[in-house]
């Protein structure tokens, strides 16, 4: 009797053990379905909540340009110097006044320069007076000469000596070099005078060309100094109807930049108003500054209304490409790749299989260097792969070719998320 109560409260003990246990796993079972089905459900609400930025493929022309800065200068001015030293007498011009050729624009002091053109006229009329003294006794020794070698030929050479002789015509022949020399000794004073005529007519300063006084860098009273170097007196300029832009070109771009490209620019005195004009040329000398390399390119500038004025800093663009009629698209088009959640494992699979995102990723890679690149569209609100030609670019949009795209298309260029 006690034995059966013994078994009969075992096998309820192990029953009650076994009934424990699978309510456990029941518990866990539960929970972790609770889970996975929490964790699911936030996924599909992320996947969900995944929305793209797109702009429309529009149509027009691209203008390529290159972008750099100069100033303005004239384009023919001419630096006007003297080459003797004095005083400034006289100033005949100020700064902005219109010359012509051969007017007064200022004068020594010419006293001293009078003076020297006096002195060189006297020793000038000394050299004359000896030269006509040496004729004189050029006509004497030749004539003694003659007069000696007679005799001495009509006595049987006899009379007088033959050193007699040898000494009148040594007389003569001495007479006849005093004279050279002499006649050598004009030509010298003439030199002399000329030089001192011509610095007397450089101390008046001249204008050279039909133009304005854009410097003037002497006052009344001042003295200069030619020596080594040419006193800059004053600048004068052309025309400035015309002017010159000098920019310096970053040797990047400077393959591009060539003889008869338009170029717009502004300058801070007239920020509202644009400017034109046409490069006329690009110099091969190049420019190193800092370890940049640039070559200067002069533009050729219309200033008709005189708006512009030599030294003005102006900010150019010139265009070097222009692509018309075609499709436009942003740049941050090219530059989008789409990044998803996956819902699943399986889902992930499938997506991988659909987008092969490291084949294309390898594929972009390849092509970097190529104009045919990638883009995206919304294809049934889904990010769809495309490939276009890309022509050119301005920096900002980019002029493309496609098939598969048409004008009002919509191109991906941002990717948002509910966790953004």
């Amino acid at each position: 009797m006690d034995t059966n109560l013994e078994q009969q409260l075992q096998n309820q003990a192990e029953g009650s053990s076994k009934t424990k246990y699978f309510i456990w796993i029941f518990v866990l079972l539960i929970v972790l379905a609770i889970g996975y089905f929490y964790l699911i459900g936030k996924e599909s609400n992320n996947i969900a909540e995944v929305s793209y930025k797109t702009a429309k493929i529009k149509n027009g022309d691209l203008l390529v340009t290159v972008m750099s800065t100069g100033n303005l200068n004239p384009t023919n001015s001419v630096d006007v110097g003297i080459e003797v030293s004095g005083t400034i007498k006289e100033i005949y011009v100020d700064f902005n006044d219109e010359v012509k050729v051969g007017q007064l624009l200022a004068k020594l002091d010419t006293t001293k320069l009078k003076s020297q053109v006096d002195s060189s006229k006297a020793s000038l009329a000394i050299a004359q007076g000896t030269l006509k003294e040496s004729d004189i006794t050029v006509q004497n020794k030749k004539l003694n000469y003659e007069r000696t070698l007679q005799m001495y030929n009509n006595s049987g050479k006899k009379f007088p000596s033959i050193n007699e002789v040898d000494d009148t015509r040594f007389a003569y022949e001495s007479a006849m070099a005093s004279y050279e020399i002499n006649k050598a000794k004009i030509q010298q004073a003439q030199f002399n005078l000329k030089t001192d005529e011509e610095n007397l007519e450089k101390a008046i300063v001249k204008s050279s060309i039909n133009g304005i006084v854009l410097n003037r860098a002497i006052e009344v009273g001042q003295t200069v100094t030619s020596s080594m170097s040419t006193p800059v007196l004053f600048t004068l300029a052309k025309d400035l109807s015309k002017m010159d832009l000098i920019i310096s070109i970053d040797e990047a771009d400077v393959a591009d930049i060539k003889k008869g490209l338009d170029v717009t620019f502004t300058v801070d005195a007239y920020p509202n108003e644009k400017f034109t004009g046409v490069i006329k040329q690009v110099r091969l000398n190049p420019i190193e500054s800092n370890g940049v390399i640039t070559y200067e390119t002069i533009v050729l500038v219309q200033n008709d209304r005189l708006l512009l004025r030599p030294g003005m800093t102006a900010s150019a663009k010139i265009i070097t490409k222009q692509v018309k009629d075609k499709m436009l698209i942003p740049n941050r088009a090219l530059r989008f790749k789409p990044t998803m959640k996956m819902e699943n494992r399986r889902s992930s699979m499938q997506l991988a299989g659909n987008m092969r995102p490291k084949r294309k990723a390898r594929e972009s890679k390849d092509i970097s260097k190529s104009d045919i690149k990638t883009l995206w569209i919304l294809s049934e609100n889904k990010p769809k792969r495309v490939r276009v030609k890309v022509l050119d670019t301005d920096g900002s949009f980019t002029a493309i070719e496609s098939r598969g795209l048409k004008i009002d298309d919509e191109v991906i260029i941002s990717q948002m998320s509910g966790n953004e």
